[in-house]
């Protein structure tokens, strides 16, 4: 978060466009993630997320005043918590877990959309592009781990600096879902992760941490967001995930013939 802030400082008009691209993909990400939470208490016998208007993808349903402030400042933030009440599951423990894994299933699920539109996308310039060179040329960037820059130049080559933006966008809202998906599968309370540790291996009876523990445990997880400790590490398993990703557009790029 500290070199959010100061990127911020040394490039605001880079930040500030920055904002303008991922924000959107961001509110969605959030938006969809709680919608899965309450469409899947609902199918398992609990009205109350949708009782509250909760079950519905319009983010002003969703978004909580002081994480999207943060979100917009800082680059992290958070949305309000789908309300649940388990008693009304038709299976206690069972629907608990469908329920935790909803939203993080929901974010799994856009990161592959989104990876299908971006390599689409760039598929579409690379052919329109129609260069052989720019074939090899992408192939050797690729190899190297440039996806996103290289990809963006590629595209505004092709369809003009619109059409990066877009991609842009398609871009950090691929990889907010990753963060989310793999954010909340830490085991720690409030997170979905410390809901699925419990139904899976501590199989305790309550299935809420209690309030000072869940108090405790959000502060310790805020400082370690704060000073930057969750962000590397998770930095590092999307880097290994986004290659990964990466390395399978070009092998299908180069299976239907589009770079060398």
């Amino acid at each position: 978060m500290v070199s959010y802030i100061e990127e911020f400082f040394r490039d605001p008009k880079g930040m500030f466009i920055f904002f303008l691209l991922a924000f959107p993909g961001r509110i969605l990400a959030l938006s969809l993630h709680e919608f899965a939470h309450a469409w899947v208490a609902h199918r398992c016998g609990d009205d109350t997320a949708k009782m509250m208007g909760r079950m519905t993808v319009n983010p002003a349903k969703h978004l909580d005043p002081l994480g999207t402030i943060l979100m917009l400042l800082v680059g992290f933030g958070w949305a309000k918590p789908v309300p649940v009440n388990p008693r009304n599951y038709r299976d206690y423990r069972k629907d608990d877990l469908k329920v935790s894994l909803a939203g993080v299933t929901m974010n799994l699920i856009l990161f592959c959309v989104g990876n299908l539109l971006m390599f689409a996308f760039l598929a579409f310039a690379i052919r329109r592009a129609g260069d052989a060179m720019t074939g090899q040329y992408l192939s050797l960037l690729f190899e190297r781990y440039d996806y996103f820059n290289v990809a963006i130049y590629q595209v505004e080559e092709t369809f003009g600096e619109i059409a990066g933006y877009l991609f842009q966008m398609f871009y950090y809202f691929t990889v907010t879902n990753l963060v989310l998906c793999l954010f909340n599968l830490l085991p720690v309370p409030p997170l979905d992760g410390y809901h699925v540790l419990n139904d899976l291996v501590l199989r305790r009876r309550q299935l809420f941490a209690n309030p000072r523990t869940a108090q405790i445990a959000s502060t310790a997880l805020f400082v370690l967001v704060l000073t930057g400790v969750v962000g590397r590490a998770l930095g590092w398993v999307d880097s290994q995930i986004l290659t990964g990703a990466g390395n399978l557009a070009i092998a299908v790029l180069r299976s239907l013939g589009l770079i060398a």
